[in-house]
């Protein structure tokens, strides 16, 4: 499990790893049979595999045997679907939701190449003139000028970056107070980025949700269930705080109050009082329809990214003109 720790099996590897374990238990194949299938199709991560199995030989949940190397929610995502749902259906979910992830990371990157290359031309260029135009320039008579110029400048980026690094002190300090829960509604009140990271934990919620519904689990057992968790992952905290709720008589309001990331149509399906076949469906609709949502979002956002970035190089170039004219412009007036 070492290279897969160090990043050799890498997100989309794994990513399409799990679907196609989930086809494989599609298809008849046990776990155990399906994880050692998996070594002749992905000969290069065999002996990762070959460990995975060793371990679940041993006793561990196929939960247990990937909790080192994933990230905690989506360990306990798999620990519950193994335990309560149909694990099937939670690797095709995961997988589906890495791959995506992987995609617009690599349409990200794709995005950001072109526009980088020209911030690194721009950069160059500002050395350039650092070195050897702004010097000749500085012999035109327009020395006490430039030098107030550049003192100001200096003077504002060290208030700016003061400033910056205390503000990041700052919310660094108040960060590690919060628990998981408060950290992600944190994350969700973030100016344009926060409906996505919304839409996601939703999603998330929501899915699993539905995956324990549909396998007979009522909204208590579930609370039960999740509450049984690490204390600090934040499905536990929503599971222990809908649980109080519900035992105190308050119902889901608390839930939803404290929990932001919970989108309105949950609460709204959840009280219609439907039977739990039919609420397992619903909730696989709005599932459905919160990655589109989700999906939707992200693009849009990778859209803005080039038009933002061009919009700051622009505004350099626009300095870097000043910076080159202004002192040529106060020569010429004195020579007037």
């Amino acid at each position: 499990m070492k290279n897969l720790k160090t990043g050799k099996f890498n997100y989309r590897a794994q990513a399409e790893w799990l679907l196609l374990v989930a086809d494989l238990l599609k298809s008849g194949f046990s776990l155990r049979h399906a994880v050692e299938f998996s070594g002749a199709i992905l000969k290069r991560y065999q002996f990762i595999f070959q460990e995975i199995n060793l371990a679940m030989q041993d006793g561990k949940s196929f939960a247990e045997c990937l909790k080192p190397h994933i990230k905690t929610n989506l360990y306990y995502q798999l620990l519950f679907a193994e335990q309560h749902g149909s694990l099937e259906e939670c690797l095709q979910e995961i997988g589906k939701l890495m791959l995506h992830q992987e995609k617009q990371r690599q349409k990200l990157m794709t995005l950001l190449q072109y526009p980088l290359i020209l911030l690194g031309l721009l950069v160059s260029l500002m050395m350039t003139l650092k070195m050897f135009i702004f010097p000749e320039l500085s012999q035109w008579g327009t020395v006490n000028p430039q030098n107030k110029t550049d003192y100001y400048l200096l003077e504002v980026v060290a208030y700016l970056s003061g400033g910056i690094l205390a503000g990041s002190l700052l919310v660094g300090l108040r960060w590690l107070k919060l628990d998981q829960l408060q950290r992600i509604n944190t994350l969700c009140s973030l100016p344009v980025i926060g409906k996505c990271y919304q839409l996601f934990y939703g999603y998330y919620v929501v899915t699993n949700l539905a995956m324990m519904i549909r396998h007979g689990l009522t909204i208590k057992e579930i609370c039960a269930i999740v509450s049984e968790g690490a204390e600090q992952s934040f499905l536990s905290i929503l599971g222990n705080l809908t649980k109080n709720a519900v035992n105190q008589g308050h119902g889901l309001t608390e839930p939803f109050k404290r929990a932001r990331f919970l989108p309105g149509e949950l609460k709204i399906i959840v009280a219609k009082g439907s039977t739990l076949s039919d609420l397992g469906s619903d909730l696989t609709v709005l599932a459905n329809i919160l990655f589109t949502r989700l999906t939707r979002r992200i693009e849009r956002l990778l859209a803005l990214i080039q038009p933002i970035i061009f919009s700051i190089i622009a505004l350099i170039i626009i300095g870097l003109y000043l910076r080159l004219l202004l002192p040529i412009y106060h020569s010429v007036q004195g020579v007037i």
